[in-house]
């Protein structure tokens, strides 16, 4: 029983002569595979068909178009396909096994070692899809996943499931497809219209390739499939330098006229894309002196840490002695340690800038001052708008020793729920003396007054009661609405790429 565990075991893993090492990618209906010769040190990639698609004729034809443009082709930046096999158990592809990452990986994660290659990727992808062209076929499905790179800038162009004739002389005016194909954010404006190909749709998806590696993302968005191709049809792209301030106008015009919406307009042929971009200008600072900078400041910061850190050791190994020649030293020296950590003040944040809101005057006091400021002060305040009252018999005369009011003055109180000072700003923090100011002469001498009777107090001058000043309304400032905004601002900058890839498009027109 456990032989015949073991031999069912062994055969999960060899497909005919070939021994399965290791999956390299699984999709829907295909896996790809790590493969080597039974018996044999040669080693090599299968494609091999899941077993539920190879129910489906369709899926089926689309590996023999792959098998059979593999056949047609023969260039060093094409994977080579060596052996279609298709029986009852299983069908799959054989072909080279190139080590290295697609396109779509590195633009994750190295956008900007890509883009210091970006040159030989140009030059090798269209030279490959010159040959396709020569033998007669046009590529279509042109995006960073079918685009294998080296670290040594070796290309391979994969996937030749949705190639399709090249049309020639009768055939453009009627080679017209019976589906739109292709995955929506690289496809051609030609090939959603349903037209006959030509070399111009692989010009055209390779133009998209190169705007995602300058800027990071495709030139077109949609909240849904159908409105990313209608601006594939109508909208013009932006200039990459617009997203990439480092990418030269040079630059901005070769993207542009690849992305251009006519075949016509764009360049004729892949030898014409090779030609203009050897001698281009496409930074305006070289990509490797960004990434010797960047290496340098790395560094920098690596050592600067790395110093800390022995010094930080040599501390304890001081330390760890003194534990050994005087404990309760070093007991001391650690706490003061810990000390200076916790009170090591945090770097403060840059100071943001606040919206910029009309001063509004003070306003009193609910309920007025305390009473320590509730004192008369000398020299006095007048009411706003109202002369301060001062009995004529004691202007210009110093201040008498008891204070002022003099005494005999009458105290007039304040009116009932009044503030005394009902403009005065809250108490501030003690500064340096200022010199005082000589009260405030009154605009108009206060009536005279009839002298009391004998044994009777002087009646008080008639006053009319201090106005307050009415309560002025503040403006509250303007809610801006965050969520909103900030829905705005996802919604534009939001990638069409996070869509699920679709092989099969609706139609438009």
């Amino acid at each position: 029983m456990a032989e015949k565990e073991t031999t069912e075991t062994e055969n999960d893993k060899l497909v005919d002569e070939y021994e399965l090492v290791s999956m390299i990618a699984d999709g829907t209906s295909t896996q790809i595979w790590e493969v080597k010769e039974q018996g044999g040190s040669n080693t090599f990639a299968m494609k091999r068909m899941l077993p539920e698609a190879m129910k489906k004729p369709e899926v089926v034809a689309t590996m023999k178009l792959e098998a059979k443009v593999g056949a047609a082709v023969d260039h060093p930046n094409l994977i080579q396909l060596h052996k279609f096999i298709k029986n009852k158990k299983n069908c799959y592809l054989v072909m080279d096994y190139f080590r290295a990452p697609n396109l779509r990986s590195q633009i994750s994660s190295d956008r900007r070692g890509v883009q210091n290659r970006l040159r030989k990727l140009i030059e090798s992808a269209a030279m490959a899809l010159g040959h396709m062209h020569e033998k007669g076929w046009v590529h279509k499905d042109i995006k960073p996943e079918n685009i294998l790179i080296s670290k040594s800038s070796e290309v391979k162009i994969i996937d030749f499931g949705l190639a399709v004739p090249v049309a020639k002389g009768i055939g453009k005016l009627f080679g017209k497809a019976k589906s739109v194909q292709g995955t929506r954010s690289y496809i051609a404006p030609e090939t959603i219209k349903k037209q006959a190909l030509g070399p111009g749709a692989d010009i055209y998806s390779l133009g998209i390739t190169i705007f995602e590696v300058l800027t990071g993302k495709t030139p077109f968005h949609g909240e849904n499939p159908k409105e990313v191709l209608l601006k594939h049809i109508s909208e013009r792209p932006v200039p990459p330098s617009s997203i990439n301030p480092n990418v030269t106008p040079e630059m901005d015009e070769f993207v542009l006229k690849m992305l251009a919406k006519k075949p016509e307009n764009r360049f004729l042929s892949m030898e014409e894309v090779v030609s203009s971009i050897r001698n281009l200008k496409m930074f305006k600072q070289e990509i490797a002196e960004l990434l010797e900078q960047e290496k340098a400041e790395a560094e920098q910061a690596e050592k600067e840490s790395m110093q800390e850190k022995r010094l930080d050791s040599r501390a304890d190994a001081k330390l760890s002695q003194l534990m050994k020649d005087d404990p309760e030293l070093a007991k001391q020296l650690i706490a003061q340690r810990n000390a200076n950590k916790k009170s090591k003040p945090k770097p403060e944040p840059p100071p943001q800038k606040k919206p910029q809101q009309q001063q509004q005057p003070p306003q009193p006091m609910p309920g007025g001052y305390p009473p320590q400021y509730q004192q008369p002060m000398y020299p006095p305040q007048p009411m706003p708008g109202q002369p301060m009252p001062y009995p004529p018999q004691y202007q210009g005369q110093p201040m008498p020793p008891g204070g002022y009011p003099p005494p005999g003055y009458p105290q007039q109180p304040y009116p009932p729920q009044q503030q005394p000072y009902p403009q005065q700003p809250y108490p501030q923090q003690p500064g340096p003396p200022q010199q005082q100011q000589p009260p405030q002469q009154p605009q108009q001498p206060p009536a005279q007054q009839q002298p009391a009777p004998a044994g009777q107090q002087p009646s008080p001058p008639a006053q009319k009661p201090p106005q307050a000043a009415p309560p002025q309304q503040q403006t509250p400032a303007p809610q801006q609405p965050a969520a909103k905004k900030e829905a705005e601002k996802e919604q534009k900058t939001r990638n069409d790429d996070d869509l699920p890839f679709m092989e099969e498009l609706p139609d438009v027109f």
